[in-house]
């Protein structure tokens, strides 16, 4: 009986099917679901008035010209990440971390990732825009009753260089 069980493990089949059902798991955890996109859309709209009402931004950003330069990534994983840009006061961006905690109270999110960044830079080439490197001035993990500082000044970098 024990010789049966181990005949299994040496089958090239067992590994292959094996591999198969874990890199299933893996792709599926990472997606970000519908309820993830709604949570990421809410989060923006709550906490978009509340900043604005902090500072009052010079102009509306370059990706989206119709609002100010305010973004939330969904998370799957991860918590949401919002990004905000052209805050370099830290006193402002204290007061931005408590609004964005209110918002989180109202929403019930258990976490959510600050950055602020010093400005967008969208560059467009023809018909089509993409991120390049930017400057993170900040990066707070906020929880509920708990901020941490995770990270200072660092540049980001959306897409290989060969890519841009």
């Amino acid at each position: 009986m024990v010789r049966r069980r181990t005949q299994w493990l040496k089958r090239p089949s067992f590994w292959a099917s094996t591999f198969a059902l874990l890199a299933g798991m893996i792709a599926l955890a990472g997606c970000t679901s519908a309820d993830d996109v709604d949570r990421a859309a809410a989060l923006v709209k709550a906490a978009t008035p509340k900043i604005t009402s902090i500072h009052r931004f010079p102009r509306n950003s370059m990706s989206r010209p119709d609002a100010p330069p305010i973004f939330v990534q969904p998370g799957a994983i991860q918590p949401p990440v919002t990004k905000v840009y052209e805050i370099k006061n830290r006193t402002e961006q204290d007061k931005i971390i408590v609004a964005l905690q209110t918002v989180m109270r109202d929403q019930k999110l258990k976490r959510v990732d600050l950055q602020f960044m010093d400005h967008e830079n969208w560059i467009v080439d023809g018909n089509v825009g993409k991120r390049g490197p930017e400057l993170q001035l900040r990066r707070v993990r906020i929880s509920q009753g708990r901020v941490q500082e995770d990270g200072g000044e660092k540049t980001i970098t959306y897409l290989p260089k060969e890519l841009q």
